[in-house]
């Protein structure tokens, strides 16, 4: 049965946290003194104690000398905006810098405290308890200040080993499930571009082995290998499952980059500004302005404002972004990739994947310089994910984006923020501008291509008409790069387990289709590949969706919580295409 202790006794003098990845969660905010033992407990070193010696009890110092269990990640339940603004105006309180950092969205946001801790902050949409209810009931670890009907569910979520800390009421049931113990799974990710860089740092964080295989010869040299690329969210007027993942990820992503700022990494978060080239885009931004965003995510801006923030004539409002900006995607694939290695990270270029199959504990990868065995595999291949056969049905589509590079001259210098209308241009970045780009469908070839150089030209003159700026757009040169995305048919990432259709199309076909059909799906999990996983169909909001999606894919795999909610994680599900049709009792085609 679960230890419990109350809050108003003496802070216990060892902490149980299991072996690996350990989850705690706070109903309440802590008092700084509860703060402090509890990342002392977790972080079991000595700097931390010298740093930290006028604010760590005795009884901290107890329980450090029995735990060094990591990672820590700590989730705090905030009732509503009121909660995060009081947190955030408390500057005595050691959480005070993250409430500051936070923004008003519902639902979690992920700050991390170092690579070994991280903290998200919940802020409830209806009430606590039934926030937690949307949590896996045997991933909470540590309970802190379970009162009321919190209680009541808090209870149905602690497992074995387990400690909750709080008032609890005599005779309460607990309805126990066991956790397995952790144990650091052995993970070959196939793929360094955003995907497999970001998920790479993101499992050895959490304790992982993990092995990155790429047929490029460094980082990022696919769809990731532009020099600048654009963050910024893609918003829906809509309160959808794409806008619940782009908010949340888009601030998430701005933290990623500036936390490997220490690296060679290239970026400015100088903002982006979004208006409309023709009526229909004027019309759809006036129903994104007609939802009321968070005023780190989006504003509106008249035509005066817009030039003032871009430097340059736009002479139309819009959308700006004022946490967006610009990043060098390759750049920042290298700079994920040096962290991780850092924490063990072993890397293999110039290896190509020809098959990949399923072993009696794992996968293996077939390559022409011999095979290499994994016990858990992630593809994030990009464009080639599809070339394999166990993903070769994957309801993914290849788009060619050639993206052209401007050098600076005349006005363009006085640019300011990043502009997106009928394509995007960005400031100047070494005595060059990137202007794109072009999205042709089912065309993989990477070569150059005047057509579509003069196409992002045009672009821009359609999306700026008459202002004196665009007429320094050089493309003479023929200077550009294309790259290949993949994208799905609703827009979405796929990240999570390999579906195996074969055992789909054999299930389908022995139940079949119709309320019968329905039905049975509706209880039944779509059958997967095991152990092998999908990271793929970032789209051209990579930069944007990729770190945060990382975080949650490692989540999954490692027992955590994932900060997106439950039902975008299932949005993301690779297996997701079959299921609406299955879930319906429609026929597959």
């Amino acid at each position: 049965m679960p230890e419990f202790f109350a809050i108003d006794m003496a802070l216990p003098s060892s902490l149980p946290l299991p072996e690996g990845p350990c989850v705690v969660l706070f109903e309440a905010l802590p008092e700084p003194p509860l703060w402090q033992w509890l990342l002392a407990a977790a972080q079991a070193n000595s700097a931390y104690l010298e740093t930290n010696a006028a604010n760590v009890s005795n009884t901290s110092i107890t329980s450090i000398q029995h735990t060094g269990k990591k990672p820590l990640q700590i989730i705090m339940l905030l009732k509503d905006e009121a909660e995060l603004d009081a947190l955030a105006e408390n500057a005595s309180h050691p959480l005070s810098p993250f409430a500051m950092a936070a923004s008003h969205i519902k639902g979690g946001q992920r700050f991390h405290l170092d690579d070994n801790c991280w903290l998200d902050f919940y802020l409830c949409e209806q009430n606590k308890a039934a926030t937690l209810a949307t949590f896996d009931k045997a991933s909470i670890d540590v309970l802190i200040c379970a009162t009321g009907q919190f209680e009541q569910t808090a209870l149905e979520l602690i497992h074995q080993g387990s400690i909750l800390i709080g008032d609890t009421k005599p005779g309460m049931p607990a309805m126990l499930s066991v956790k397995p113990p952790f144990k650091p799974k052995d993970i070959s990710i196939v793929g360094a571009g955003v995907a497999g860089a970001s998920l790479a740092l993101s499992l050895l964080r959490r304790g992982h082995k993990v092995k990155l295989c790429c047929a490029d010869s460094a980082p990022g040299m696919g769809a990731s290998g532009n020099r600048q690329g654009a963050i910024y969210p893609l918003l829906t007027p809509e309160d959808d499952h794409l806008t619940r993942l782009f908010v949340p990820a888009f601030l998430y992503a701005k933290r990623f980059v500036e936390s490997l700022a220490h690296h060679s990494l290239p970026f400015d978060f100088c903002g982006v500004l979004q208006t409309g080239h023709d009526e229909r885009a004027a019309e759809r931004i006036e129903k994104l302005l007609g939802k009321t965003w968070p005023k780190e995510v989006a504003v509106r801006v008249d035509a005066d404002k817009a030039n003032h923030i871009a430097g340059v004539a736009i002479d139309k409002g819009g959308i700006y972004y004022p946490h967006g900006g610009w990043v060098s995607p390759a750049k920042l694939c290298e700079a994920a990739i040096a962290e991780a290695k850092a924490l063990g990270l072993e890397c293999h270029f110039d290896v190509t994947i020809t098959a990949i199959e399923q072993t009696c504990d794992g996968w293996r990868l077939c390559t022409p310089a011999g095979d290499m065995d994994t016990k858990e595999l992630v593809l994030a291949t990009g464009h080639r994910i599809t070339e394999l056969a166990q993903t070769q049905a994957l309801q993914l589509a290849p788009f060619r984006g050639q993206v052209s590079h401007v050098p600076t001259q005349g006005k363009l210098g006085q640019l300011k923020t990043v502009l997106c209308a009928h394509g995007y241009f960005t400031p100047g970045d070494s005595g060059s501008h990137c202007m794109g780009a072009s999205y042709v469908r089912a065309d993989t070839s990477v070569e150059y291509r005047e057509q579509e150089q003069q196409e992002n030209l045009h672009k821009m003159q359609e999306s700026y008409p008459g202002k004196d700026w665009v007429k320094d757009l050089d493309i003479s040169g023929q200077s550009a790069r294309a790259g290949i995305r993949m994208v799905s048919r609703d827009h979405l990432p796929m990240a999570g387990a390999a579906p195996d259709v074969a055992a789909i199309q054999a299930q389908y076909e022995a139940v079949g289709h119709g309320p019968k059909g329905a039905q049975y799906w509706q209880s039944h999990a779509a059958p997967v590949h095991p152990r092998l996983y999908i990271f793929s169909g970032l789209g051209s909001r990579g930069l944007s969706s990729g770190p945060l999606i990382a975080e949650c894919l490692a989540d999954s795999l490692s027992g955590t919580v994932p900060v997106l909610e439950p039902g975008v994680m299932d949005a993301l599900n690779p297996n997701r295409m079959w299921l609406r049709k299955l879930k319906k009792g429609k026929a597959l085609d």
